[in-house]
């Protein structure tokens, strides 16, 4: 029996540190989001202390910005689907009143940054629907843990309503709907 004891000890660790992995990744590392009380309370804690800088370098704090709804969408000039569904994030903004939804386009163009926001305004004829936030430094990505884009987060009086890993059509009817009621309650 002695001369197994180191194997029997050796298996004993092994299953423990393979319990503590499994226990790890079910109870704690369920959602690339932090998890507190409920799965979306780290981006809501982000937003509600976010501050960013606009295109044109004016400040632009969550904290003041009125509308119920605030819809922020990961983007990048280059990413085909971003630039699918920009024309119907533009024509959803045009369907409510300006401090009714506010869309927060949050760029995360790595190389000459400037040009090629200005070049997709231009191109997808934006003019000031919505807030244009670089993030050339990837610094709101990160703390979104953000790994894929085109992404949507809907906050509706801060909280998160509706996030979408994917591309969106944000003029559709159900789309549509869901933002009225968000602005009633």
């Amino acid at each position: 029996m002695k001369k197994f004891l180191p194997f029997i000890i050796f298996i004993i660790a092994f299953a423990a540190v393979l319990a503590g992995q499994v226990g790890y990744k079910m109870f704690f590392a369920e959602h690339p989001a932090v998890k507190y009380n409920n799965e979306y309370q780290g981006y809501e804690n982000l937003f509600l202390h976010a501050s960013y800088k606009d295109v044109q370098g004016r400040p632009v704090e969550m904290t003041k910005i009125s509308s119920p709804v605030v819809i922020y969408n990961f983007w990048a000039s280059w990413c085909i689907p971003c630039l699918s569904e920009m024309p119907s994030m533009i024509e959803l903004k045009n369907k409510f009143q300006p401090d009714q939804i506010t869309i927060i386009a949050i760029n995360t163009d790595e190389d000459d940054h400037m040009n090629a926001i200005q070049k997709t305004m231009k191109k997808i004829n934006m003019k000031d629907e919505f807030i244009v936030v670089p993030d050339k430094a990837a610094k709101i990505v990160i703390d979104f843990k953000i790994s894929a884009i085109p992404v949507t987060i809907v906050f509706n009086r801060g909280k998160v309503v509706e996030f979408s890993n994917g591309p969106m059509d944000f003029s559709s009817v159900e789309f549509v709907e869901k933002i009225k009621e968000w602005i009633k309650n």
